[in-house]
């Protein structure tokens, strides 16, 4: 856990934000989610599952720099885990990954079965758009072009293009500047927009943030992928060694984990001048990134 002290315009200091922040999207998604049906329950167990809600915290951390209301990014937040979700389900089924653990806990179509896991990531992807076009305190005009930039990002030109490079990576040989496309199609598009989406409500978009977000969005898979090469299942609460296996060309197995590590280091301090040079580096958006960039490789 990181300072609790840093600088602060909405959110209250002195206190775990990341866990306040976690429990405001968590309470949305409670009263949002219902568990009437067999497909609703299976809904509710995988929006239950212990994760680590980065993204919605990213949500609310660009939006207390620029001193947006957290009332205006809720259901935004809620609606980037449920499709964050949504992913991870669809991404262990047998035919895509094949992973039976997910978040500590069995993976959806384990708890259940194939079927509720194909229909419940559906559902999800609806129920994150619905909630989206329901922000009633953005306005009409900016929540339309809210909604057509996260349809763009999570569509076949985005994240899913990302994931189904993934899978034609593991017949095909790919080059470094394709690697990298693929890490940020699949994981980072997502991520960008929780910078976008605050940056288009408060009608402040410039290239330090543009560019602040894709470096965060592209370290995170790399350090998902070197994770992945280096931590227990049990650390990590999902199968680990599964790229080795499944002839995945992700960054650190097609160039090493030496290079892999320099990249990220450049990243990080890349990362860090713009939030010096955006005035951050004492917000506690700050403080969070270079968390992520600590996270145990």
């Amino acid at each position: 856990m990181g300072k609790h002290n840093l600088s602060t315009k909405i959110i209250p200091t002195n206190i775990d934000y990341q866990a306040f922040l976690h429990d405001r999207v968590n309470k949305y998604l409670e009263e949002y989610v219902a568990s009437n049906n067999k497909i609703e329950e299976a809904i509710v167990y995988a929006l239950t599952a212990p994760g680590k809600r980065v993204r919605p915290t990213l949500l609310y951390l660009v939006s207390d720099a620029l001193s947006l209301d957290l009332i205006k990014i809720d259901s935004i937040a809620a609606a980037v885990e449920i499709i964050h979700t949504y992913s991870l389900v669809h991404d262990d089924l047998p035919c895509m990954d094949d992973d039976e653990i997910r978040r500590g806990q069995p993976s959806l179509h384990i708890k259940y079965d194939e079927a509720a896991a194909v229909l419940a990531g559906d559902a999800m992807q609806s129920m994150a758009i619905e909630m989206l076009i329901n922000n009633n305190f953005v306005d009409g005009q900016r929540n339309i072009e809210l909604v057509k930039n996260f349809l763009s990002t999570i569509g076949s030109k985005g994240m899913i293009l990302g994931q189904a490079l993934d899978i034609e990576y593991e017949s095909r040989e790919a080059d470094e500047k394709e690697i990298l496309m693929m890490c940020e199609l699949k994981t980072g598009l997502l991520i960008e927009y929780c910078f976008h989406a605050p940056l288009m409500i408060a009608n402040e978009k410039n290239e330090h943030w543009k560019r602040l977000a894709k470096i965060v969005g592209i370290s995170f898979q790399l350090i998902d992928d070197l994770l992945d090469l280096k931590q227990s299942s049990e650390i990590l609460g999902k199968k680990t060694q599964k790229d080795k296996l499944k002839n995945k060309k992700n960054y650190p197995q097609m160039f090493g984990e030496e290079k892999t590590l320099s990249l990220l280091k450049k990243y990080k301090s890349e990362s860090n001048l713009i939030l010096a040079e955006m005035n951050l580096e004492e917000h506690i958006l700050c403080d969070y990134i270079n968390n992520l960039f600590k996270r145990k490789v």
